[in-house]
């Protein structure tokens, strides 16, 4: 999903929503979602990520009891909860979500790895991108991905085409090979 200059938290509340909503239908998730824990007019950085495929919430800023101006993120942090989406992948995720292709992956970092893993597993991908990393996206992902406007409902019905075509696609794979 492309987001434009000001729509991260859009973003963040439409991809939140729909992996719960999907998780509530029965979908296993990898990847990750971000929220913020404190209000804007906090000077606090408070931003977490909750890993898909554990339910767990992580705090990711370098330091959440020191005041900064914007947030910066640790990497290791990053790295950490990117192994963790990436043994969600390994105990059979139907879908990956992850709310940000950012500066991490840009760098070869972060969750770009298990994106790749995702997709050479044939698991159906969600991923916001911002208009200002599209052609950063564009070159990673090259021509294999549809893209999608930033809607909720979209997305959903999307996630659910693309998963259930997964599973059509393995259920003939596995009848062929009997």
């Amino acid at each position: 999903m492309i987001y434009g200059s000001g729509q991260g938290p859009e973003m963040d509340r439409i991809l939140e929503s729909v992996a719960h909503d999907l998780a509530a239908d029965g979908l296993r998730l990898a990847g990750a979602v971000q929220h913020t824990a404190h209000p804007a007019s906090s000077p606090r950085c408070g931003m977490v990520l909750e890993d898909l495929g554990s339910g767990g919430i992580h705090p990711i800023a370098v330091d959440p009891d020191i005041e900064v101006q914007g947030c910066r993120m640790e990497p290791e942090k990053i790295e950490t909860l990117a192994m963790l989406a990436g043994e969600a992948i390994d105990r059979g995720a139907d879908l990956f979500v992850l709310n940000r292709f950012g500066k991490n992956e840009i760098a070869g970092r972060g969750y770009r790895d298990v994106i790749s893993e995702a997709v050479s597993r044939g698991i159906p991908v969600l991923v916001g991108v911002s208009s200002a990393n599209a052609g950063k996206w564009d070159a990673f992902a090259s021509a294999g991905y549809e893209r999608l406007d930033i809607d909720g409902e979209a997305a959903r019905a999307w996630c659910r085409k693309a998963v259930d075509a997964r599973r059509r696609q393995r259920e003939q794979t596995c009848l062929m090979k009997t």
